[in-house]
């Protein structure tokens, strides 16, 4: 829910109680580099976050106080994900002060810059071709197959695979009219096609309502792609919170994720619903919560498990508990990526790491035009590979919530 103007509030900051005890701010020693300027993520108490009127009269206060000065922006959204209640505030380091000291509070993060989990291939096939399902994607194989060391080159899917399940892109976008995502009506006739991806919501400012980067495309790709996705038949829908380069914000992943669980409740698909998280940053613990909140609502939630190198619980959303968090595997023998179907040397590992899916080299829908394809590696091309996998179990299985995490 996006903030409508403020009335100014003349009583500022005695708009709501204050105490003694200081506010904690979970991320005060993270790198700045890492830090969106004067940005903060601010999380009501459970006990305090139903009551509205006291929350609307903080909320006021707060971002009347914030734009005193005539630089900062104030209260820019409200959250409210089931346990997890409050706002993102653009707020100078005085009036902060002020702020960490409501009770009404359970913590305040910094803001912290988010990007895609994906790298620059070392290594590329030397043919550019469109693969059939007779010379799937190696990714899509593994899928098929028990044994890693398959000389085989089918993927094996059923043919309603992933039918009519909504899955949530949180990324730079999709292109939405690849031929990738086109589907005939009639799965016995030649024709009338329709698409199985649409546009959802952009938190990114200013931007348009495009795939930028390229990244969200492919991703999606893998997830649904008619030649390289593995649920075939499932439908994709862009959620923007990454901008050109790829980068974002962990404030505009909340946004993107509160948008996200709405639009599934108010289509009734809730526990039927996917979200795959492409992209990783330093470890939130309101992005961790939303996550949280969203998988006890019956969500499923698919996260990238980074791409560092080191152990995935220092990141989000990957090392949020009910997520299930993938690493990335090289079944392509490139060198420098870890050996074949060994972990990729640049994958995330840990405890927080659920499963491996192919990550090296793995093509999939470009956003140049309708029918462009390219490669890319990383866990960003890994946890789509999950996701879709999610996707089939919940269409062909029934199954929903925990049972999906524990059948993949």
């Amino acid at each position: 829910m996006h903030l409508v103007s403020f009335l100014p509030v003349l009583c500022g900051w005695l708009a709501f109680p204050l105490v003694l005890a200081t506010v904690p701010i979970l991320n005060n020693d993270v790198s700045p580099d890492l830090v969106v300027p004067n940005r903060y993520i601010v999380k009501y108490k459970d006990a305090v976050a139903d009551k509205g009127p006291v929350q609307t009269r903080h909320e006021r206060a707060v971002h009347h106080a914030a734009r005193a000065g005539g630089t900062m922006k104030g209260v820019l959204d409200i959250f409210a994900l089931p346990g997890l209640r409050g706002y993102i505030v653009e707020i100078s380091p005085s009036e902060l002060g002020n702020l960490v000291e409501s009770d009404l509070l359970e913590y305040i993060e910094k803001d912290t810059i988010t990007t895609t989990a994906a790298i620059t291939p070392t290594d590329r096939h030397s043919q550019h071709r469109m693969m059939t399902q007779y010379d799937a994607p190696r990714g899509l194989v593994r899928l098929s197959h028990r044994s890693a060391h398959t000389t085989s080159d089918e993927y094996h899917y059923a043919a309603t695979a992933g039918r009519n399940i909504p899955i949530y892109v949180l990324d730079s976008g999709i292109r939405t009219t690849h031929s990738e995502f086109h589907q005939s009506s009639n799965p016995n006739t030649q024709g009338s096609s329709t698409t199985r991806a649409r546009w959802g919501a952009n938190f990114i400012p200013s931007s348009p309502d495009v795939d930028e980067d390229g990244h969200g495309t492919h991703v999606a790709g893998i997830i649904a792609g008619t030649t390289y996705g593995v649920a075939k038949h499932a439908h994709v829908i862009a959620v923007k919170v990454l901008d050109a380069t790829g980068s974002g914000s962990m404030s505009g992943v909340l946004q993107g994720l509160d948008w996200a669980v709405k639009d599934a409740r108010d289509k009734g698909v809730m526990r039927r619903a996917v979200v795959n998280f492409s992209l990783a940053g330093v470890y939130t613990q309101s992005v961790n919560d939303a996550v949280q909140a969203a998988v006890e609502q019956g969500m499923t939630v698919v996260a990238a498990a980074g791409n560092t190198g080191e152990d995935a619980g220092g990141y989000s959303p990957g090392s949020a508990a009910g997520a299930i968090t993938v690493g990335a595997v090289n079944g392509t023998g490139t060198t420098g990526e870890g050996g074949e179907n060994r972990r990729a040397t640049f994958s995330n590992w840990g405890a927080a790491v659920d499963i491996f899916a192919e990550g090296v080299a793995v093509l999939s829908a470009g956003p140049q035009s309708d029918t462009h394809v390219k490669y890319m590696s990383g866990t960003s091309m890994a946890a789509p590979h999950v996701a879709g996998l999610a996707a089939y179990f919940i269409a062909e299985e029934g199954l929903e919530g925990q049972k999906v995490k524990e059948r993949v």
